[in-house]
């Protein structure tokens, strides 16, 4: 399965999800009408015969009643995760951690995120930690992959070794690609629709114990909100029978995706196996029930655990990593005096690969697959290439990076090492004079790295800037836009960088995202129009440059089917297709990535100013496409 049938499948489960929602809604009303019955009765109030109830109009205003609760509940969490994964993080009192921290263990999370977000092309998540939280756990949360925020415990990072923490971050990274995020932060308003009748009967049962209760009206109340409670415990087990429904095999696919990401099962193992031994991944917070299926472990224990778990048992997901980690685990659960654990470098003697429960091992693709194939994945090349990036990249332009205001100038400076105008100009027309003398040498270095690494460096930058205030966000978009057209146009790489800088740091942009469209037919102008300014991208031209327009459009474009001319590929036109196209069935995105890619190969080689191109135009289209995609880039 690939990424956009794991997108697919993430649809329909919201389908699922609001089934399981009806049902569980139907029952917690049957339930409430029950328990307000059986008060009655024992009460011995005759408001109405009980063999007439559920006929009785007054069982119609509990029913209405109930479900005011309910939506008024689903709606209020809903308001409440509005910023999606920034939303929640907030919610549960998580500290951003600075991009600059000289924390060492913080340095560390920063540099595994940085390795896999390059070697991903999803852009690198805002990270929090949990101070409060000594066991080892982790989430991420968002509507779209790029606005996602990455959450983990103060144990996580104290606790952990750098390859266990990969292990964790590529564990988190699946849920990613898996388009996990937004149905999870779906999941937490449901919940909380369906546990709302249980905490308005706390509600009354805190206010009924501050008053007397020596009278039967007081009784009376208690006992109906006794009642209410009943049955927000009721609502409580259905919420965790629809989680674990939705969450389980969800696991054990992000512990088989993180494995083929990096090759090596001992890291993860080692996690678990902490997990297991003592260390925990319980959490303290009054919202660990809300987290319970969102999290790399489960956040809290409880009866019934096969039934209603969110999580695999922990030697069941290290079985699945192979047959002698659940050894390895008890071997050093009973030698727990000892301080040396199985080095994580290497791979244990037997296991090749990993083993997902279909006993099916995962070998490494010989063949070159379709570029939609790598859409969504990680490869030993792809992390190898981020790593030996982030290690040759000059130490001081990584921290200038890692600053917001150097950050900011690296954008800018990208901008001027890429135009052939006079620098000093460019400046002066965009506003942007009094930073000459800082931007002059920062042009001149980003100048001498060459055009490869302009794309990782963007990926660098942006994310320090998204913690950035809203205004100072927009006034660095519009700053980027004027410097951008200061000399009356506007390349590729000017697009692509702006257009990114876009999706990451503008507030509009961060909005959940829905499918629109399930046909080409209703977006065929926008693809009329990616189709062309990756045509003239290729640098092909006339006659060649429309027979491979229409090789490369082929089933795509019904309706349109002619090259349009370069006058007509505005930028700004093309951010507004791909906003559309960005909503297309997420089935139908892979040919469509895959036609761009034929443009981009057709002469066997990738230029970097088409691999920027394309990976800018599968970004702003929600796919993370990996930065050795096919072929080999030429500068």
């Amino acid at each position: 399965m690939d990424f956009f049938q794991h997108q697919e499948r993430a649809r329909r489960k919201t389908g699922l999800l609001v089934l399981y929602f009806i049902l569980a809604v139907a029952a917690v009303v049957l339930c409430v009408n029950l328990a307000l019955l059986l008060a009655f009765v024992w009460m011995d109030v005759q408001l109405v015969p009980p063999s007439q109830w559920f006929s009785h109009p007054l069982t119609l205003w509990i029913t209405l009643f109930t479900l005011l609760v309910m939506v008024c509940g689903c709606l209020f969490k809903t308001w409440q995760l509005r910023r999606g994964g920034k939303g929640l993080a907030a919610m549960l009192g998580a500290r951003p951690i600075d991009p600059d921290t000289r924390h060492g263990d913080e340095k560390k999370l920063i540099n595994v995120v940085e390795e896999m977000s390059i070697a991903s092309g999803i852009p690198a998540p805002q990270l929090y930690v949990l101070d409060k939280e000594e066991a080892i756990n982790a989430f991420v949360a968002g509507f779209r992959p790029s606005e996602t925020v990455l959450v983990v415990t103060h144990g996580t990072l104290k606790k952990l070794d750098r390859d266990e923490l990969q292990g964790v971050i590529a564990h988190e990274f699946s849920h990613i690609f898996n388009a996990d995020m937004r149905l999870n932060l779906r999941l937490i308003a449901v919940l909380a629709g369906i546990l709302a009748v249980g905490k308005i009967g706390e509600f009354m049962l805190r206010g009924s114990s501050r008053r007397s209760t020596s009278n039967r009206k007081g009784n009376s109340l208690i006992l109906v909100a006794l009642a209410l409670v009943v049955v927000g415990y009721l609502g409580l087990f259905f919420g965790r029978l629809i989680k674990a429904a939705i969450s389980r095999q969800r696991e054990l696919l992000a512990d088989a995706s993180a494995v083929q990401f990096t090759r090596n099962p001992a890291g993860l193992a080692g996690a678990l196996i902490k997990i297991r031994n003592g260390d925990g991944s319980h959490l303290d917070s009054v919202h660990a029930e809300d987290m319970s299926h969102m999290c790399f472990g489960e956040t809290l224990g409880f009866r019934f655990r096969n039934l209603l778990a969110t999580h695999p048992p922990l030697d069941d997901r290290l079985g699945a990593l192979g047959s002698d980690w659940v050894a390895r685990a008890r071997s050093r659960a009973r030698s727990a005096t000892q301080a040396a654990t199985p080095s994580t470098a290497s791979v244990p003697e037997g296991v090749s690969a990993f083993q997902g429960d279909s006993g099916v091992s995962v070998e490494p693709t010989v063949a070159e697959p379709a570029t939609s194939r790598r859409v969504g994945t990680v490869s030993d090349a792809d992390l190898g290439y981020a790593r030996t990036l982030l290690e040759t990249l000059p130490a001081d332009l990584h921290k200038k990076l890692h600053n917001p205001h150097q950050a900011e100038l690296a954008l800018y400076a990208l901008i001027l090492s890429s135009s052939d105008s006079d620098p000093q100009r460019l400046l002066q027309s965009a506003g942007l004079g009094e930073h000459l003398s800082d931007l002059l040498p920062l042009r001149q270095q980003l100048s001498e790295l060459g055009s490869r690494l302009r794309l990782p460096i963007i990926d660098l930058a942006l994310p320090t800037l998204k913690g950035q205030p809203s205004a100072q966000r927009k006034a660095i978009l519009e700053r980027l836009t004027s410097l951008t057209q200061a000399d009356q146009r506007t390349t590729l790489f000017e697009w692509a960088l702006v257009a990114l800088a876009r999706q990451q740091l503008d507030d509009h942009a961060r909005r959940n995202r829905h499918t629109r469209f399930n046909r080409y037919r209703s977006v065929a102008g926008e693809l009329q129009l990616a189709f062309s300014v990756m045509t003239w991208a290729s640098g092909a031209r006339d006659e060649q440059a429309r027979a491979l327009f229409r090789q490369a459009s082929h089933g795509l474009l019904p309706e349109a089917r002619t090259l349009l001319p370069l006058s007509q590929c505005s930028s700004q036109r093309l951010g507004q297709a791909l906003d559309r196209l960005a909503d297309l069935s997420p089935l139908l995105k892979g040919p469509v990535i895959d036609g761009l890619a034929d443009l981009v190969l057709v002469d066997g080689k990738v230029q970097v100013s088409e691999a920027e191109m394309l990976r800018a135009i599968a970004a702003l289209m929600e796919c993370p496409l990996p930065p050795l995609f096919a072929g080999r880039q030429h500068d």
